[in-house]
């Protein structure tokens, strides 16, 4: 009973432990992130998304999270780089949660306003792109920018800051440039100040020339006299006038403009009327009055610029809320929201949009509308209803014609003119027949079809004969519907592409259309003749047995012709008569004496380095060395290796590759090195080592070497001094062993011929295999093991837990039994 007390408490406490890491490990709070050191391109998915759940979980948002990382120390572009991927993680989960549409959804409250915020600054933008008139103030080509180099304009009113430029000539030579003081006067010496605030130019002028008068006394002329004075009184630099712009502008305030400007320019300088701005009533007010109300839609639509006055210095341009404004949808020129005063309708409403497009249904229009509890669809008719107005939020929608014809009937098939026909002209097969310029010479005259679209769209098949249409058409013509179409077959239509095909030493093998009485000559001629491979006293055409009505299976399932033809194209007088019949195939024979150059490659210490053409179909290595004149003095024969190209053979069954690529894909070109032992080669040639060569081989013959190489997980990799006393592992210490990442129990040997060694297990001992000048040893890392992540080692605690209390209960189980 002791011992049952004591294994139960063992077990509780173990059941204990493990809860109290599970809840330790879930429970992590968010502010133990060590910002300060945390590099978010170090971080796998995988955390980020752990880091978001945790911030959530704990009711923090994104904009919160970045605060307390810059307060926690971060750098402000890694916390900017952690944000982008939180930010990225949660539009993903917010895409899968969307497409979890089945399972029942929980609202949630964030309290991230960032994101509300930029949504409602894009709709916003939106609807602000889509208003008309709109872009009128957003394109970086139109200014509006007033033009300084035109005569001044004769209701030009002076005021502080203009130049005044007076030219005198003739009896007397003078030029002033004079400026509007603030009090409004210009001084001319030995004259006085002369008053010109609030008067045009015209004014002006006749002002000044009567002043100038006192001391050019010429500039007056006696009655019928003329004058030997003359003066001319210009506008040098204008002044800049203060204009506010108030309301529903984008860009509200004050702005300094040349005296010149007028309303379009202050408009544009604060970026236009808003999205609630209205573009029909803007009022420009002077003083205590309203010295004009422009409305911009009589210069988008009209070009009527007559109420863009020029402003004054302390104008005021007011921008009220908009009138009324609608949305245009559909089949118009302009789509978009749509300013409308009171009086104004859908004449109108269609005027602003340019008119219908091409492709509207002009018809009807629908209008829905809001009262004030519920929503209103009018359909009016157009143009009857042309008056009808739309109130504010209204959305008007032009729908489009529907894609189907009225009067329409189609011929298809074997007629010279085949497509769209009026039905109106056409209305029977025999005058469709006529209209299409009648049929070709390869139309199927025993049947024709009309396929006639029923009432309820489903289609009927109707045959006809199309001989007896054309030649009693009084009797057997057919009446056609809207819709219908008349199809007349070739005989083409009716029958297998014919084709012979040839392949082999041809220069362009291939399938070729069959024509009639075609020979094989023809055929080999249409393949661009023979290559020079080929065999043409041994031709072979295989042909189709066509069994025809009888159920007899035959034995044999083709035929088989043999011919001999010169390089003439020329048949023997045997088979000269013999013609091709549809789906045949011509096979050319490569001739078996026949060959193409192949090479082989000798490279290092041999005489005559180089590329060698294959003169034997055995020929071996020692045979390539003879040829190359033999080696040399400083050859090192130990280390020779010969590299090989091997053509590997892949198998497609089960792999997804196009027919077309798969010839391509199913041979793939390989090198290899092989191992050879020159030194016996050398010594008995003819052995069975003395390799026969293949096209492509390279034989390398290095000078002598005096290294040994040391790489893989070692901590150094090192070339070594080949020294003969040494060992295997004495090699490996001088590249100071084998590192943390490396397994030296599986290290091996590459010697420079190629062959390739490892360490044996002889009993209780380990034999190492023997170092030579040249190779190179080799040490594999270990293979890498995944760690796991925190939700896997929750679930391993989770199912350790649940295990614990299982035995947790069977002991408790068995000590109260």
């Amino acid at each position: 009973m002791v011992a049952n007390y004591k294994l139960f408490s063992v077990g509780l406490f173990l059941v204990s432990f493990l809860f109290i890491a599970v809840c330790g490990v879930v429970a992590q709070d968010i502010g133990s992130v060590d910002f300060q050191n945390l590099r978010s391109s170090d971080l796998s998915d995988q955390q980020i998304q752990q880091l978001w759940e945790r911030a959530q979980n704990q009711g923090y948002s994104i904009s919160q999270l970045e605060q307390m990382a810059l307060a926690r120390g971060m750098q402000p572009a890694e916390v900017s780089r952690l944000v982008s991927r939180l930010r990225d993680i949660r539009m993903q989960r917010s895409q899968e949660d969307a497409r979890q549409v089945s399972s029942p959804q929980l609202r949630t409250v964030t309290t991230d306003t960032s994101q509300v915020e930029e949504q409602q600054r894009t709709r916003r933008d939106t609807i602000e792109t889509r208003i008309f008139g709109a872009n009128l103030f957003r394109s970086d080509k139109i200014t509006f920018t007033p033009s300084l180099n035109i005569p001044t304009p004769e209701d030009y009113q002076l005021g502080p800051g203009d130049e005044i430029v007076i030219d005198i000539w003739g009896a007397a030579e003078q030029t002033y440039q004079l400026t509007v003081s603030p009090e409004g006067t210009i001084t001319v010496a030995n004259l006085g100040p002369i008053y010109l605030n609030g008067l045009s130019i015209q004014d002006a002028r006749e002002r000044i020339r009567s002043a100038l008068t006192k001391i050019y006394s010429g500039l007056e002329a006696s009655e019928g006299e003329p004058t030997d004075t003359q003066a001319r009184i210009s506008l040098g630099n204008i002044r800049s006038i203060n204009v506010t712009v108030l309301g529903e502008a984008r860009f509200p305030g004050t702005y300094t403009l040349p005296s010149l400007a007028t309303v379009f320019n202050a408009l544009y300088s604060a970026g236009g009327p808003d999205s609630t701005g209205t573009f029909r009533e803007i009022e420009v007010i002077r003083g205590d009055s309203v010295a004009a109300t422009l409305d911009i839609y009589d210069f988008l639509v009209y070009g009527d610029q007559s109420d863009n006055i020029r402003l004054r210095d302390q104008d005021i341009i007011k921008i009220d809320p908009y009138l009324s404004r609608v949305e245009l949808k559909g089949k118009t020129k302009r789509t978009g929201f749509f300013e409308l005063k009171e009086e104004e309708t859908v004449q109108d409403l269609i005027t602003f949009a340019g008119g219908f497009s091409e492709n509207a249904y002009t018809k009807r229009i629908k209008v829905i509308s809001n009262t004030e509890s519920q929503k209103r669809i009018d359909d009016i008719e157009y143009p009857g209803q042309r008056n009808f107005r739309p109130g504010d939020g209204a959305e008007v929608t032009v729908g489009k014609v529907l894609e189907r014809f009225e009067n329409r009937v189609e011929i298809q098939g074997a007629v010279f003119r085949p497509g769209d026909y009026e039905l109106q002209d056409t209305s029977t097969v025999y005058s469709l027949i006529r209209r299409a310029e009648g049929i070709r010479e390869d139309a199927f005259m025993n049947r024709g079809l009309i396929y006639r679209e029923q009432a309820d769209l489903t289609i009927e098949a109707i045959p006809f004969s199309v001989r007896e249409v054309l030649n009693n058409p009084e009797q057997n013509d057919i009446r056609l519907q809207r819709n219908d179409i008349v199809q007349i077959s070739s005989i083409f239509d009716l029958r297998e592409d014919y084709t012979i095909n040839v392949v082999g030493a041809v220069q362009e093998p291939g399938s070729f259309p069959y024509v009639e009485n075609m020979t094989l000559e023809d055929v080999i001629l249409q393949a661009d003749g023979f290559k020079e491979s080929a065999a043409p006293y041994r031709i072979e055409v295989s042909r189709r047995i066509d069994g025809g009505d009888s159920t007899f299976v035959p034995r044999e399932i083709a035929e088989i012709h043999q011919f001999r033809v010169d390089e003439d194209l020329k048949l023997d007088a045997e088979t000269a008569d013999f013609t091709l019949q549809p789906f045949d195939k011509v096979f050319v024979r490569n001739s078996p004496s026949y060959f193409e150059q192949e090479e082989v490659t000798i490279e290092g210490e041999v005489l005559f380095p180089g590329k060698y053409t294959l003169d034997q179909k055995y020929m071996r290595i020692s045979d390539l060395i003879q040829r190359a004149g033999g080696l040399t003095q400083y050859a090192y024969p130990q280390g020779a290796n010969l590299t090989r190209q091997v053509e590997q053979k892949v198998d497609t069954t089960f792999l997804n590759i196009p027919d077309s690529l798969q010839d391509a894909s199913s041979l793939q070109q390989n090198t290899t090195r092989v191992g050879i032992q020159l030194g016996e080669i050398m010594k008995n040639p003819g052995v069975q080592g003395d390799l026969i060569l293949q096209a492509g081989d390279v034989l390398e013959i290095p000078k002598e070497l005096q290294t040994v190489q040391v790489a893989g997980e070692v901590l150094y990799p090192i070339s070594v001094r080949y020294e003969k006393n040494l060992s295997f592992k004495q090699y490996l210490r001088a590249a100071g062993g084998a590192s943390e990442l490396g397994k030296p129990k599986d290290a091996y040997i590459v010697y420079a011929n190629g062959e390739v060694d490892r360490a044996r297990n002889i009993l209780f001992f380990r034999d190492y295999p023997k170092v030579r000048p040249g190779a190179t040893i080799y040490v594999p890392p270990k293979e890498e093991q995944r760690q796991l992540t925190a939700q896997e080692r929750i679930s391993i605690f989770s199912a350790i837990v649940s295990m614990a209390a299982i035995v947790s209960n069977t002991i408790f189980q068995i000590t109260r039994n």
